[in-house]
């Protein structure tokens, strides 16, 4: 039970330090690769990447809840907690990845 709580909030933390750090995270690859792709395909990596770990957190989380693996005091949390933060951490890099794009 424990390894399962661990297994979100990590997959919760990378999917946050990508979603907000997207941009820095970019700059840092492409001054450390030698690499001729500019920075705006790897934001938008780093972008998709973080959108996707949302959802897998949110569909994971209901398929424990209806195999009833949490406890009833942790389905708000994870549900409704966990969707308001993907959605605003989703929401605020796909804008910036927007206006990168121009």
């Amino acid at each position: 039970m424990k390894k399962v709580h661990f297994f979100i909030w990590l997959l919760m933390i990378i999917a946050t330090i990508f979603g907000i750090y997207g941009q820095s995270l970019a700059y840092f690859v492409d001054e450390h690769m030698a690499n001729t792709n500019p920075p705006i395909y790897f934001l938008t990596i780093f972008t998709v990447i973080s959108v996707c770990l949302y959802l897998v957190i949110l569909l994971f989380a209901y398929l424990m809840i209806k195999v009833k693996k949490f406890d009833n005091k942790f389905n708000i949390i994870y549900i409704y907690g966990f969707g308001m933060i993907g959605f605003c951490v989703s929401l605020w890099s796909v804008f910036v990845c927007a206006m990168w794009w121009g």
